[in-house]
């Protein structure tokens, strides 16, 4: 299944202004096939849909010609239908010929920007950003042209195209895409949605990476306001924008503020993960480090030994990371004169029991 934040159009808008006014009964096969197919697509039920889209699009090649937009639109929402199933290596020749006869047919600019966008969504769920960055752009320029910039395929392009400059470390190119989303967003009431609220984080992550934390501050709590008020209070990403807050509280030496939420964190990481998962172990550690900076001891103790206990039954006992939290519990235990801190970093399992833990409750 797809995993882009821009999720391919099926196109239609063309096919219902040719038809008018015509009833069912009058219109052409392939238009009635084409309804049955959206319909089935709908459904969830691909096979049927790429079975009837297969059909409409025989029956335009024979009685419009090849080059029809009739034919551009029947391919492109086969791709989508084939995409929908997984099979890219199929809709990217479909999304290619649709592009081909868009580009022929004056008047189809929507069409065609909805076109370049879908093949960019495939090639972004391929991972294949490079060429994924100059369809999306091309599609963007097409509506902004066409005054069409706050469309919801537009600000679609528009995220994605954010999402894969952040995920590339080109922040000065994400931040203002995303700021722009957000912009249509509020400006149209949309700003109140689990995706706004993730797009909110990410551009608060831009900020926290440059340390730029009274930006970041703000734009991380209004995505946890948007979150709680939509009911998606334990989602990863929720608790993701808690981690990172947390830690801009604990750097700022805001421990108050940075325990409950860190405590959240690791409470929301159990309850989705399980006990033993590597994201609890990181929650744990952070929390250790809290505790740490507040000197805290006894408290910071128990958690760096649950994040080593996780951390070695995933990873082993020479894992850099294992090894790594030993000789920061080492460090703290020699801090406070432990006898046991050359202990700590010895190789082998930790000998401690997880009901040792259940006198602290995050």
């Amino acid at each position: 299944m797809k995993t882009a934040k821009t999720a391919s159009m099926i196109l239609g808008g063309l096919l219902l202004s040719l038809s008018g006014l015509a009833t069912f009964a009058e219109q052409p096969d392939w238009q009635k096939t084409t309804a049955a197919a959206n319909a089935a697509r709908q459904k969830g039920n691909y096979a049927e849909a790429a079975t009837l889209y297969k059909q409409a699009l025989d029956m335009q090649e024979e009685k419009l010609g090849p080059d029809c937009p009739e034919v551009a639109t029947s391919l492109n929402n086969l791709a989508v239908v084939y995409e929908n199933e997984s099979k890219d290596a199929e809709a990217e020749p479909l999304y290619r010929r649709s592009l081909q006869i868009w580009e022929k047919i004056h008047g189809t600019e929507q069409q065609l920007a909805a076109g370049l966008s879908n093949l960019a969504a495939l090639y972004q769920d391929e991972r294949k950003d490079e060429e994924a960055v100059p369809l999306y752009n091309r599609a963007l320029a097409i509506w902004e042209k066409t005054g069409k910039m706050e469309s919801p395929d537009a600000v679609a392009a528009l995220l994605a195209l954010g999402d894969i400059y952040h995920s590339q470390g080109r922040y000065a190119e994400a931040a203002p895409l995303y700021k722009r989303t957000l912009a249509t967003w509020e400006k149209t009431g949309q700003l109140n949605n689990p995706e706004a609220a993730a797009t909110l984080s990410r551009l608060a992550d831009i900020y926290r990476s440059q340390s730029e934390y009274d930006q970041a501050e703000p734009l991380y709590n209004r995505a946890l306001a948007i979150w709680e008020k939509t009911g998606h209070s334990e989602n990863a990403e929720l608790a993701a924008t808690l981690s990172s807050l947390g830690d801009i509280y604990r750097s700022q030496g805001k421990y108050a503020e940075a325990e409950p939420l860190l405590a959240r964190v690791l409470s929301i990481r159990e309850k989705t993960f399980g006990p033993d998962n590597l994201d609890v172990a990181a929650s744990a550690n952070e929390l250790a480090l809290l505790y740490n900076c507040e000197e805290k001891y006894a408290e910071a103790e128990i958690f760096y030994k649950k994040a080593i206990l996780i951390r070695e039954k995933n990873l082993g006992l020479q894992h850099p990371d294992v090894i790594r939290t030993r000789e920061i519990y080492a460090a703290m235990l020699r801090q406070t004169g432990h006898k046991n801190a050359a202990h700590a970093v010895e190789v082998g399992p930790m000998k401690v029991q997880l009901n040792t833990f259940q006198n602290v409750n995050p």
